[in-house]
C-alpha cells in the first residue's frame, strides 16, 4: 500500500522532476513494517497469492482502510496483490468494492493453488544442497520408474530449459508442483512466502519443508527440503547434506558435482 508524497529536484539548468518520497509511518504513527505474524495470516487468508489473478509473487496492501487512515495492521483490511494488480487498484483504475470481494473470495482458493514461472534457459544447474547438478535429464527415479526430478531441453532453439517437479512434505503430500517451469503452491498449506529470490515453503513455526533459492536464468538451488513419499525420505539439511532413506538403506551426498548422468539417484 504506498503512500507517496512529491518534492520538488533541480539539477544544474535541468528540468525540476519530482521525486517521490515513501511514507514510513501514517498520520496516526503506523508504521508500513506489518508484523509477521499479521502477513503469515494474511498469505493463507489469500491463498498464498494475488487474490485476483493467482500469482504467488504478491504484495501487501491495506485497502480497508487505507494505509493512509489505518490505526492498526488489521489481517482482515490487508489484501494480497500481484504487482500489476496492486498497480491498477493503487492508480485507482479498480475500485475498493473489487479489492473487497476478491478478498472474500480469493481466486487462489477456486483453482486450488497459486502460480508463478520460473525463468530458465541453457546451461542449467540445478544445486542439491552443496551439489551443483548440469547436464542431467532425472534427478530422483524409483526402482518402479516414477520420476521426481526432470530437466528437459529446450522444444525450440534458444528456448527455455523445461523443469518439472514434485516435492512432498514429510507426510507425503505435494507441497510445491512444477510442470515445465510453472510452479504452483498449494492452498492447504500452513504457509508459504516468497522473500526477494528465495520461496519457503512451511508446515509449522521453524518447520520448513522446502526452500528454494533462484538465480535466473541458470540456476536454480534447494537448500531445505524434509520430504517423504511411502518408504522412501529425502532431506537436505545446512551446510547442504543430502541424505535419501529407503527403508533401512541410506545414501549421503554432499560436495558433489554432477554432469552427464542419465539420473543422479535411482532409489
Amino acid at each position: 500500500s504506498s503512500s507517496e508524497q512529491s518534492v520538488p529536484t533541480t539539477a544544474g539548468n535541468a528540468q525540476a522532476r519530482p521525486a517521490k518520497l515513501v511514507m514510513t509511518q501514517n498520520r496516526y504513527g503506523l508504521s508500513r513494517e506489518i508484523p509477521e505474524d499479521v502477513k503469515r495470516i494474511v498469505r493463507r487468508e489469500c491463498g498464498f497469492g494475488c487474490v485476483i489473478c493467482g500469482l504467488a509473487i504478491a504484495q501487501y496492501d491495506h485497502f480497508d482502510p487505507p494505509f493512509k487512515d489505518a490505526k492498526e495492521h488489521n489481517p482482515a483490511g490487508i489484501v494480497a496483490l500481484c504487482g500489476a494488480c496492486h498497480d491498477k487498484k493503487s492508480r485507482g483504475f479498480w475500485s475498493a468494492e473489487k479489492i473487497a470481494e476478491a478478498r472474500k473470495k480469493p481466486i487462489t482458493f477456486q483453482a486450488g493453488y497459486s502460480r508463478d514461472a520460473f525463468d530458465l534457459k541453457s546451461p542449467f544447474v540445478l544445486g542439491l544442497g552443496s551439489s551443483p547438478i548440469s547436464n542431467v535429464s532425472t534427478i530422483v527415479r524409483t526402482e518402479e520408474g516414477e520420476r521426481w526430478f526432470v530437466i528437459e531441453d529446450s522444444e525450440v532453439q534458444g528456448g527455455p530449459v523445461r523443469l518439472s517437479a514434485l516435492f512432498y512434505d514429510k507426510n507425503g503430500r505435494v507441497s510445491l508442483e512444477i510442470q515445465g517451469n510453472e510452479w504452483r503452491c498449494f492452498s492447504g498449506q500452513w504457509d508459504f512466502e516468497v522473500v526477494g529470490k528465495t520461496i519457503t515453503v512451511r508446515k509449522g513455526p521453524d518447520d520448513i519443508a522446502l526452500q528454494l533459492v533462484v538465480d535466473p536464468p541458470h540456476v536454480i538451488r534447494v537448500t531445505r527440503l524434509v520430504m517423504q513419499k511411502g518408504d522412501i525420505g529425502i532431506t537436505i539439511e545446512p551446510p547442504g547434506v543430502v541424505t535419501i532413506r529407503r527403508g533401512e538403506g541410506f545414501t549421503i551426498f554432499e560436495d558433489n558435482f554432477v554432469s552427464g548422468a542419465d539420473s543422479v539417484f535411482v532409489v
